[in-house]
């Protein structure tokens, strides 16, 4: 209990903190026969991050980084959309395989159903390894390491977006000589190969399709984020990738180490989940909810919220007067809006405010503790993320990166209708019935 009486931030709240959520850790270990876990979750010390709220400025990070590599790249990603960004992608990991880059990629086999199998054949024809994460149709499934045929599986999904490679250290320091969303810089073929090398690590919500990396923001791209960071926790990242790759049965192979050393001064913690009933990622954010002392901000897609952090929010609300949840207006999943807004009623007579964007497709997941913790990845508030899932956040601590995310929160709030429990209770019948009906089948979605 010790971690919810300390204010969030480095020092005993860190250490006290990290320290609970190993416990919690060792019972998730226990209940997965085959846990993709690579340790204790822990914070690295050491790093440099920054936040990207345009999707272009994204996609600029992800094509340097694939081209700046020269030993190692590791893509994992939900939809991988055969568009003009998903071919723009494709072929820079094609050219990487060509200079002799070891490049692996693990795509999801429903989230990518659009661009299917053949996609990415370049890949595997110019040497990369190529793996289709759980197969959804029975015909495709491999046989295991230890031989026998793969479990089907067809409702737990691989919904992590991250790239991992090795970089040139000239991308470190462009990132801190900017401001806000930070371009890349323009690649010197010829230096890159001689100068020293890092690790980067792009990660957070986005997809690879054009309407989350490539269109104007507020003319057709989904609000959503993404995370680029550099040091040594970009090391245990690949370790979480070489763990989904040998638990999707991926090919046998021996990828250069990662290597990095501190290049800044953040504490990071990342926090992968599988499928099944306990979950460390859903733990930390009650936690953190239940240790709020002044403003608790969220931004989620599909916000279905369990009942323990449902209370954990109402508390928030009690303690600090601000907490401040951002939902989309008109969801891509409709039903999830639905069952959602069913439990809206208790949460705004706690105190909580909700807000409902109304730009374009909100499909972010941020939270924003005190303005301090930042908690940034693929994973919803809902059963979906928590249950049925493989999903990465990173936990990252730190007034000077939740800045510019409190900023764009802002933003988005001004930008968005509020929702009151007027509104709630002055719902149609047949409204109440649509959302109560979804509301049952919540598990699910």
């Amino acid at each position: 209990m010790a971690d919810r009486r300390l204010a969030l931030g480095p020092g005993d709240w860190k250490r006290a903190f990290e320290a609970r959520l190993q416990e919690h850790a060792k019972l998730v270990r226990l209940g997965h026969l085959r846990s993709v876990a690579t340790g204790p979750p822990k914070f690295h010390a050491g790093n440099h991050a920054f936040y990207m709220r345009d999707g272009r400025v994204h996609l600029a990070w992800m094509l340097a980084a694939i081209r700046g590599a020269r030993r190692r790249i590791d893509l994992e990603m939900y939809i991988f959309d055969a568009d003009a960004t998903g071919v723009l992608v494709r072929d820079a990991l094609v050219d990487a395989v060509r200079r002799g880059v070891a490049v692996r990629l693990l795509y999801d086999s429903i989230g990518s159903v659009a661009a299917g199998a053949s996609f990415f054949d370049p890949i595997v024809q110019a040497g990369g390894l190529v793996t289709e994460f759980n197969p959804a149709a029975p015909w495709r499934l491999r046989m295991s390491r230890i031989g026998k045929l793969q479990i089907w599986q067809p409702n737990a999904r691989d919904h992590r977006k991250l790239l991992v490679c090795d970089a040139p250290m000239s991308f470190v320091e462009a990132s801190k000589a900017q401001d806000g969303d930070a371009l890349p810089p323009e690649l010197d073929e010829d230096a890159a190969a001689d100068e020293p090398r890092t690790a980067i690590a792009i990660l957070g919500g986005r997809n690879i399709a054009d309407h989350y990396l490539s269109r104007p923001l507020g003319d057709g791209q989904w609000r959503d984020c993404g995370v680029v960071i550099f040091g040594p926790v970009v090391t245990e990242l690949g370790k979480m990738f070489d763990a989904m790759w040998t638990h999707a049965e991926g090919p046998d192979s021996a990828p250069p180490v990662l290597a990095t050393d501190p290049v800044g001064e953040i504490d990071i913690l990342p926090l992968g989940s599988q499928p099944g009933f306990f979950n460390p990622l859903q733990w930390a954010l009650s936690r953190l909810a239940a240790t709020v002392k002044t403003e608790l901000r969220i931004s989620c897609a599909y916000f279905i919220p369990s009942v323990r952090f449902r209370r954990a929010l109402a508390s928030a609300a009690k303690r600090s007067h601000r907490c401040l949840i951002l939902v989309p207006k008109a969801s891509d999943v409709p039903m999830v809006d639905r069952a959602s807004r069913h439990l809206w009623g208790a949460l705004l007579q706690a105190g909580v405010s909700i807000y409902r964007y109304a730009v374009d497709i909100l499909h972010e997941k941020t939270i924003v503790y005190d303005r301090v913790v930042t908690v940034v990845g693929s994973s919803n508030l809902d059963p979906r993320s928590f249950r049925l899932n493989y999903e990465i956040s990173v936990i990252i601590l730190g007034a000077t990166f939740a800045a510019p995310v409190v900023t764009g929160h802002d933003r988005d709030l001004q930008e968005s209708e509020v929702y009151t429990l007027t509104d709630w209770q002055n719902r149609p019948f047949w409204q109440k019935l649509i959302d109560w009906f979804w509301s049952l089948l919540r598990s699910q979605l």
